[in-house]
């Protein structure tokens, strides 16, 4: 079923036969809730490990290659992007150990050419004949994924032979997808050096730091409104033809320190604005969410950007820097300049600081973190207790559930160590006479 908003329809048909376009703030804006994540999802969202806060590194082959524009792919902002030259070029991604890989993809602007990719296990030269091929794409299409495997590899080769030069963006690597990605985060490296090359390489708003989209204005298929922080960009999310704002709400599970916010989405002509809150407004603030949110103009009144994008319909990527702000919540609304056609996000990203390699990549807060950071260690959400900011799913089904105790009669806790044995009784020596026959 199509959810959308027939007030806003209303009000988009009234203007556009007055000849006018609709003012976005006019009208309310009616939010719909994203059903929880579930285990039979699972497959559908593998974890990137093409990310420097998890350890993976970028060289490049050739040495006039910008090395901080290399390292760039591996920062988790979708917009940020790694020129290709017309030629061959080669980059070799290098993870921090061998891992079950299982495709690979990126968004492509105007290249025209192929890339080969080749894996191993060992480190290599790069014009090794031992790497072992594992593909070949064209480089026509704006998203280009490639299947490699399931296969180990801690290297993968890409060699890029252009045509037509061009960019490159939003690159992943994924492993073979399996729900311990969500239930068993994986730690931070310690070695990332993206404050050295001056990259901000940590995205808040990915699922597996468990993330999740909250709420969207309309779409025929709700649950999939993940697809916008799965930090693919193949993969997408479809607003209503009919929607007039088209608006997602982000939330990080716990309060968070951002600088960059960024979106990736079918090119089209208007406006994104981008929204941090520390909490939800105060229609939907409390320990649970509702179905639907409506927001009015009395509301938008006290929520401030902190900053909005212009796209002529060419760039189909918006991104605002700002100070480090803590916030929770990310509100992305897409303003068109000309009402009619859906829109299409891509991808979401909320970029800050890369975490303490001691704690975990999920659930990890800024240094200026608010009091909410504490507090979100033991919270209610959707009526159902939430601890460590892992959100139980339902009843059966859960993706970010504790370990669940042993079956069995339950046993009382212990208390200090346990008692010492009794003292032996003294030992005493009784003869024993025995008669004899005279």
């Amino acid at each position: 079923m199509k959810t959308f908003t027939s007030r806003t329809a209303l009000c988009t048909l009234c203007s556009l036969a007055l000849g006018t376009l609709p003012d976005a703030s006019a009208a309310e804006l009616v939010l719909h809730k994203v059903p929880a994540l579930t285990v039979e999802q699972a497959p559908a969202y593998p974890e990137n490990l093409a990310r420097r806060h998890l350890g993976a590194q970028v060289e490049a082959a050739s040495a006039s290659v910008d090395k901080t524009a290399a390292a760039a792919l591996l920062s988790g902002d979708p917009t940020v992007r790694y020129p290709l030259a017309a030629g061959s070029s080669t980059l070799t991604i290098a993870l921090p150990k061998i891992e079950n890989v299982d495709s690979l993809s990126f968004a492509n602007s105007g290249a025209k050419g192929t890339v080969t990719i080749a894996t191993s296990n060992a480190k290599l030269p790069a014009d090794s004949p031992q790497w072992q091929k594992a593909g070949e794409q064209e480089l026509s299409s704006a998203a280009v994924k490639a299947k490699i495997g399931p296969s180990e590899a801690k290297y993968v080769r890409l060699t890029f032979n252009v045509s037509e030069p061009g960019e490159i963006a939003g690159f992943g690597l994924y492993a073979t997808a399996a729900v311990s990605d969500f239930t068993k985060p994986r730690v931070a490296a310690n070695n990332d050096d993206s404050v050295s090359l001056g990259l901000i390489s940590y995205n808040r708003a990915d699922m597996h730091s468990k993330a999740r989209a909250l709420y969207v204005s309309s779409g025929s298929d709700v649950k999939q409104a993940n697809n916008m922080i799965d930090e693919q960009t193949e993969t997408t999310y479809s607003f209503a033809a009919e929607d007039g704002s088209p608006t997602t709400v982000i939330d990080f599970g716990t309060a968070s320190t951002v600088r960059r916010l960024s979106a990736v989405y079918a090119p089209r002509a208007g406006k994104m604005e981008f929204y941090l809150l520390k909490s939800l407004p105060q229609q939907i603030a409390g320990a649970t969410a509702p179905e639907t949110v409506t927001l009015d103009d009395a509301t938008f009144a006290t929520m401030t950007p902190v900053g909005s994008a212009t796209d002529d319909g060419s760039a189909g990527r918006a991104s605002v820097d700002f100070p480090e702000t803590s916030g929770r919540y990310v509100m992305v609304r897409w303003v068109p300049a000309q009402q009619g056609g859906s829109f299409t996000l891509a991808e979401i990203a909320a970029i800050g600081s890369t975490p303490n390699s001691q704690l975990l990549a999920a659930n990890t807060s800024g240094p200026d973190a608010t009091d909410e950071d504490e507090q979100a260690e033991s919270r209610s959400y959707d009526g159902k207790t939430v601890m460590d900011g892992k959100t139980v799913m339902d009843g059966k089904t859960m993706i970010d559930a504790k370990d669940m105790p042993g079956e069995g009669a339950p046993q009382s806790p212990g208390e200090g160590p346990p008692p010492s044995l009794p003292q032996p009784p003294p030992f005493t020596f009784v003869p024993v006479l025995v008669p004899t026959s005279p």
